[in-house]
């Protein structure tokens, strides 16, 4: 996607007046120029770059960088590894508890479909679900951190001491994290409150009510194991979801992620930064909808017979 767009990507590495003179910037600019166009096949029919492109994938080589200060010819990968597991430690922690969040809503707005409680749980995910991402963080800044300042907007700065740092990060994340929690938990919590509305009416529910079992013991032992299969694959499917939403929250809260890097390198035009990028997110999509068809060998007896 990237080699077909029109001009050439290695144009973004000279600063105005290119390759004159005999400057070492110059000289520096014209060399590395070259070395990419040959390891690009820049000057090749798009089909033999394409070819040129998996042979160096197969390697582990994923492109070099070509703007980010202090990485310029540097592989992408040494800049991509360190903002990938920011991304990932932050994005892990948000999931977990948009996700233990929203099935406990979900579970109480399912059981109770059509009472008032219901109700608000709906409006409310509905309504955060509804809100950008990005207005959302901007009016988290806004409020607790310009406004009645509780928690900090820039970066904590390193220290020492490794549990002050880990202390210092989370509570830097706390907003980003609540933001999430706002704009996705309906996404948990819809899909499992919709499930349980088919579970609940099927015959082996009454059953179970009419052997005596209390609503309780109903819901954890007949209702929710039949209704967190869809739950499975929205989860899969919000890994997605997650990849493009991270941008815009990490951006707003200067976390220095996957996110961020993302932004900064289509500003900068960082081509290969960017297909390498869009390659680990590609592959971290496919990665999750696999993990969710081998947990419903162990979740659903009926895949496992089949």
């Amino acid at each position: 996607m990237f080699q077909v767009l029109p001009g050439d990507p290695t144009r973004v590495l000279f600063v105005r007046g290119g390759c004159a003179g005999n400057s070492t910037i110059a000289n520096a600019q014209c060399g590395l120029r070259a070395e990419l166009i040959v390891q690009w096949g820049l000057d090749k029919p798009v089909a033999q770059r394409y070819v040129t492109y998996m042979a160096n994938l197969l390697q582990g080589n994923l492109g070099t960088d070509i703007t980010t200060k202090g990485y310029i010819g540097l592989p992408v990968t040494t800049i991509i590894a360190p903002r990938l597991v920011t991304t990932l430690e932050l994005v892990g922690i948000a999931t977990v508890v948009t996700m233990w969040l929203g099935l406990v809503l979900g579970r109480i707005s399912g059981w109770r479909r059509g009472s008032k409680t219901d109700v608000v749980i709906t409006m409310s995910t509905l309504l955060g679900y509804s809100m950008p991402s990005f207005w959302v963080s901007l009016i988290l800044v806004f409020t607790f951190a310009f406004l009645v300042p509780i928690f900090p907007l820039l970066p904590p700065r390193p220290t020492p001491d490794t549990l002050t740092n880990i202390g210092n990060t989370l509570y830097h994340w706390t907003l980003p994290i609540v933001a999430f929690i706002i704009t996705n938990v309906a996404w948990f919590s819809l899909t499992l409150r919709n499930s349980l509305t088919d579970v609940l009416p099927e015959e082996y529910m009454v059953t179970a009510a009419a052997k005596g079992l209390n609503e309780r013991e109903q819901l954890r032992w007949h209702a929710l194991p039949n209704a967190r299969l869809p739950v499975v694959t929205a989860s899969a499917l919000y890994f997605g979801w997650v990849v493009s939403g991270v941008i815009v929250i990490e951006t707003v809260f200067n976390i220095n992620g996957f996110g961020a890097l993302t932004w900064t390198a289509t500003l900068n035009q960082d081509y290969p930064l960017m297909q390498a990028i869009f390659l680990i997110a590609t592959i971290g999509v496919v990665v999750a909808n696999a993990v969710a068809d081998v947990l419903y060998l162990y979740l659903d007896p009926r895949v496992r017979e089949a």
